[in-house]
């Protein structure tokens, strides 16, 4: 595991390393472990306090007009677990997250929870390594255009809302409506199907592992081919 590659990508260089190797260990991994070496657990329970304190105070200054619930809302947005995924996956960690692999069919390093808890662990880690403004200036360094990774994040993560926005203004919300149509599979592990329909008009079928999956995917259908569309009027 070459960790001054990793130090690299993220921008920072450990002064105990032993923090970074303890941000990358996942839990599975402790069965093979020495007595005296943890899992990223703790790591993770303090970077995520850290990253919202960093991403609250950012948009607390940045965006110096709007009221608390936006920026509830902004927040939420870019440190919810798909926002940390994606994150996760542009500084490539998943490939230095420590795992037993033993006996699973999946592979611990390659679930988007691990790359999430990782992420949070390291934020943990740096700010344990050094102090509050360092990380802040790691973790905004990660995120670059806030605005614009906002943007972003909105439109790929939030296909419902944004054709909620779109259809709004000429046919209004009620008419849209999300209708599971099938359900397959055990109850551990079903599979959902999705209709989309606006007014009586059936537009899309979503399919995934849960509604909101579904539902999403649904959404993305129209809106990929928003323009040939032809909406009831309302």
């Amino acid at each position: 595991m070459n960790l001054l590659e990793l130090q690299s990508a993220i921008g920072y260089q450990f002064t105990d390393e032993s923090l970074l190797i303890q941000s990358l260990t996942h839990p599975s991994y402790m069965v093979r472990a020495e007595d005296e070496e943890s899992s990223n657990q703790r790591l993770e329970f303090l970077g995520d306090a850290v990253l919202e304190l960093i991403i609250s105070e950012h948009l607390f200054q940045k965006f110096l007009r709007y009221r608390e619930g936006r920026l509830t809302q902004y927040r939420s947005t870019l440190v919810k677990s798909a926002a940390l995924v994606e994150l996760a996956e542009e500084l490539n960690i998943s490939q230095y997250i420590r795992v037993n692999n033993l006996g699973t069919q999946s592979t611990p390093e390659d679930l988007p929870s691990s790359k999430e808890d990782a992420l949070e662990a390291l934020v943990g880690a740096i700010y344990l390594d050094s102090d509050f403004p360092t990380v802040r200036e790691i973790v905004l360094n990660w995120y670059g255009n806030v605005a614009g990774r906002l943007k972003t994040l909105n439109e790929s993560h939030n296909p419902k809302g944004q054709l909620q926005e779109r259809l709004q203004p000429t046919i209004g919300n009620n008419q849209i409506q999300y209708q599971v149509v099938n359900e397959k599979g055990p109850s551990h592990s079903k599979t959902f199907e999705v209709e989309l329909l606006v007014g009586e008009r059936s537009c899309s079928i979503g399919t995934g592992k849960s509604k909101k999956e579904a539902e999403e995917q649904a959404a993305r259908k129209v809106l990929d081919e928003f323009e040939t569309f032809e909406f009831p009027d309302a």
